[in-house]
């Protein structure tokens, strides 16, 4: 599976991860890309992909409660995540933060209740391959 940098994609909050996966891979013939356990060696966290640039990140959440304005994330490539947490008028859900998958990312919410993210490689020496194989142990 070709490692490219993604500009843009699509985070969905979904409550099954691996059923999710599976209906993308029946319905939309999507692959996985990558897929993060928790220590009990459940999914929480899977990258998909359709065609080139038809990345999706599906991540394991609350989509019945109190934040279904979480469901869809927008996930924006930054050079400098942290820049924007100056800006006036940011409200700020959470970060900057490190994830497992090598990103420093500052989650917002703009003034409709749209999420989005600015995510930057946290560790700019590490390939994608070493992520995988870190996260994977």
């Amino acid at each position: 599976m070709e490692a490219y940098p993604m500009p843009m994609f699509a985070k969905l909050t979904v409550q099954d991860v691996k059923k999710s996966i599976q209906w993308c891979k029946n319905v939309l013939h999507f692959t996985a890309v990558f897929e993060l356990t928790d220590d009990d060696g459940n999914v929480v966290m899977a990258h998909i992909r359709g065609k080139k640039y038809q990345d999706l990140m599906l991540v394991l959440g609350d989509t019945q409660g109190a934040f279904q304005e979480e469901r869809v994330i927008l996930q924006f490539a930054a050079d400098d995540a942290d820049v924007y947490v100056k800006n006036a008028g940011a409200d700020i859900i959470e970060g900057p933060v490190i994830r497992p998958w090598n990103a420093r990312e500052l989650v917002l919410k703009d003034p409709d209740g749209y999420v989005l993210t600015l995510s930057m490689r946290a560790d700019h020496e590490k390939t994608f391959h070493d992520v995988i194989d870190e996260v994977t142990g």
